[in-house]
């Protein structure tokens, strides 16, 4: 049977994100040098923020000091974007698969898929295996996904309860077949009524 695609993630445009961060990272020793110049132009007592901001970077502005600042945090901005740009999934009717963080592939089948929640801090969704518990982030249609996965489990522990109810029922029908035939031997006089009521009784395990 063909495998057949239930649905699969959108994501986020990482790239779009990832210049917004950039210029906001940017500008941001910028706007801190203004904010002091103000602080210390009206008179404000700015002896906290020259603890938090070094005074010295503050007081001799130049392209290393600002280097020095910068270079750092837009490092952890493009480690971040490589962590989280290749997240994907797409969920078929036979297994659950697609790329986690920086770009590591996998591929599960769906009966292995033993619970799913959703990420609320970058927004995706966790899928616990035996083996552990896998989470795809940043997708756009998390709550969608998390349905489709929750409908697909819900058939298959609805499946297998019907093939335990299954398996219950034909020993009974085995037994029921077994004592009409033992019957139509005793009513045909092959046997008599103390071998069938033997027999009966240990059918049913009186």
């Amino acid at each position: 049977m063909e495998e057949k695609i239930l649905i699969k993630s959108e994501r986020y445009n990482m790239k779009v994100l990832l210049v917004i961060a950039l210029i906001g990272l940017a500008l941001l020793p910028v706007w801190m040098l203004v904010r002091y110049g103000e602080m210390r132009g009206h008179g404000v007592d700015a002896i906290h923020f020259e603890k938090w901001f070094f005074r010295p970077w503050l007081n001799e502005f130049t392209i290393t000091s600002y280097l020095v600042y910068i270079v750092p945090l837009i490092l952890i901005a493009c480690l971040l974007y490589l962590w989280l740009r290749s997240y994907e999934l797409t969920v078929t009717d036979k297994r659950v698969y697609g790329k986690i963080a920086f770009g590591k592939r996998v591929d599960l089948p769906v009966d292995s898929v033993s619970a799913i929640s959703t990420l609320s801090l970058l927004k995706g969704i966790a899928v616990a295996t035996s083996s552990g518990k896998i989470s795809f982030n940043v997708l756009k249609n998390a709550n969608e996904i998390y349905d489709v996965l929750n409908n697909l489990i819900i058939e298959r522990q609805s499946k297998q309860n019907n093939e335990q109810l299954k398996v219950v029922a034909t020993p009974a029908t085995d037994e029921a077949d077994q004592l009409r035939k033992y019957k139509g031997l005793l009513d045909s006089g092959v046997i008599t009524q103390e071998e069938f009521d033997a027999k009966k009784k240990q059918l049913l395990g009186l």
